[in-house]
């Protein structure tokens, strides 16, 4: 195979990877692990792939990542693409880490853009958390690129892809996996809200976030936050930013947040931003489209009691 070939273990990521790979090459292929197939994998060809390989194996679980390294490893091994694309979550990370080492491919991390020609791959890829760009030519055959989710767009083709089914050589693991604990989660998706009310530090008082909810209840919004809001406070399970959800909101207001590069980079994609807070100063003004200073608490209810009389709604 010369082209690319796609694996993650989220569906909506591989298809998010498809819809990029189907612009650049005409052969795109999608690995597909796990104990047993899943039933999206027939479905796989209207996203953009010719080619769905499988692998399904009772020691592929768990998303170990020995298991699954041997795995992705010994398909690509077989298969011989040009670039693989990785979804970067946690399990991506670690697994395409083990299999670049274990097949001497070299790495673009946290692509944004790439292209195929003759002497490799070309890729650019966000560096200082987010504020720069860096552009990486990769000669590896294959090279690897690691992708979050949200980069790329899913674009349905109506198309069929031949299924495959391959068997790697997978050794029994080393590392035995004892607990599995669920992470507390939002309980809407904030990725799939049409507003965001993001509180920052300057909210005082948990029990000021009703005044956050009341502006989120008229645009029929979500309530979000920064990460010391999350990890240090703990008032919500997840937090925006570069190690958090990124959100693509048509409206974010912000409320008391200083306006790290970290956090904006979960907001950035947000079609308006409008910044509250009291500090003219504060970072967050120079990526809004609109700022107000002023002290939060006093200004959000005048605020809403303003919109609501006006019968506001997203346009």
């Amino acid at each position: 195979m010369a082209g690319i070939l796609v694996y993650s273990e989220k569906q909506q990521l591989v298809r998010e990877l498809l819809g990029k790979a189907r612009q650049v090459a005409d052969e795109v292929a999608v690995v597909v692990l796990g104990e047993s197939v899943p039933d999206y994998v027939a479905g796989l060809g209207a996203w953009g792939a010719n080619t769905v390989y499988t692998v399904a194996n009772p020691l592929l679980v768990g998303l170990n990542p020995e298991t699954y390294t041997d795995a992705l490893a010994g398909v690509i091994e077989q298969v011989k693409p040009d670039l693989v694309l990785v979804g970067a979550t946690k399990s991506g990370l670690e697994i395409s880490a083990r299999v670049a080492a274990r097949i001497g491919a070299g790495v673009a991390s946290f692509c944004v853009d790439f292209s195929l020609d003759d002497g490799g791959v070309t890729a650019d890829c966000m560096i200082y958390s987010g504020v720069g760009k860096n552009t990486y030519k990769i000669k590896t055959q294959p090279a690897m690129a690691t992708v979050n989710a949200a980069v790329f767009t899913a674009v349905e083709t109506g198309g069929t892809a031949e299924i495959t089914a391959v068997s790697p050589t997978i050794k029994e693991p080393a590392m035995k996996i004892v607990q599995y604990k669920e992470k507390a989660a939002a309980g809407v998706k904030w990725e799939d809200a049409p507003m965001i009310v993001d509180v920052g530090q300057g909210m005082k008082e948990k029990e000021n976030l009703v005044i956050a909810e009341e502006l989120a209840a008229i645009f029929d919004g979500q309530v979000a936050c920064s990460r010391p809001v999350s990890s240090e406070r703990d008032w919500f399970p997840e937090w925006l930013g570069l190690s958090g959800k990124k959100v693509h909101a048509d409206l974010t207001i912000t409320l008391g947040i200083s306006g790290s590069i970290q956090h904006v980079v979960g907001i950035r994609d947000s079609k308006t931003i409008v910044a509250i807070n009291n500090d003219e100063n504060a970072g967050i003004f120079s990526q809004a489209d609109y700022g107000v200073v002023a002290d939060l608490h006093e200004f959000v209810p005048i605020f809403t009691a303003a919109l609501k009389a006006k019968s506001a709604r997203l346009a």
